[in-house]
């Protein structure tokens, strides 16, 4: 990764900044005021990415999963991490995880997860994560509104 990469708190000014950017994914600019509302009230830290001052892409920590199994056992979750194309395959993702991981650590959680879809456009992720020391958790697929999703799971140190 280069050293123009900047990964930093979402501020209320990158609402438009990502609407713009994602629309294309059908994301839309209401997700994203939800997304920095909620980080206000302390549910979720969203990580956003600049490469030389452009966005490249944004993952979110989520303190409490929708996911049944991370709930239970209060395991937080990196949820909806997304890279622009022209920036993938550059660290990015990777270094958004591994702030992710930190924070966590540092708010004393042993164990972080997050999920995988299972069809193609997921490929990448679906090496990347056990690479960076994710496993299965061993629960099977589960069905999303985005599809067959697994999901994995790290210990922090």
């Amino acid at each position: 990764m280069s050293a123009s990469v900047v990964i930093r708190r979402m501020i209320e000014q990158d609402i438009e900044v990502l609407a713009v950017a994602f629309a294309p994914w059908n994301k839309s600019r209401a997700q994203y005021e939800r997304y920095f509302a909620e980080n206000r009230s302390g549910e979720r830290i969203t990580l956003v990415a600049f490469v030389e001052g452009e966005v490249a892409g944004y993952g979110n920590l989520v303190w409490r999963s929708d996911y049944w199994p991370f709930e239970a056992q209060g395991i937080p979750e990196i949820s909806d991490l997304n890279t622009l194309e022209p920036y993938r395959r550059r660290g990015i993702a990777s270094a958004i995880i591994a702030e992710c991981e930190r924070i966590a650590a540092a708010s004393g959680k042993c164990l972080i997860g997050i999920g995988v879809g299972l069809t193609p456009d997921y490929a990448n992720a679906q090496r990347l994560y056990p690479k960076l020391g994710y496993e299965y958790d061993g629960q099977g697929a589960r069905p999303t509104p985005w599809g067959n999703v697994s999901y994995l799971t790290k210990r922090l140190s």
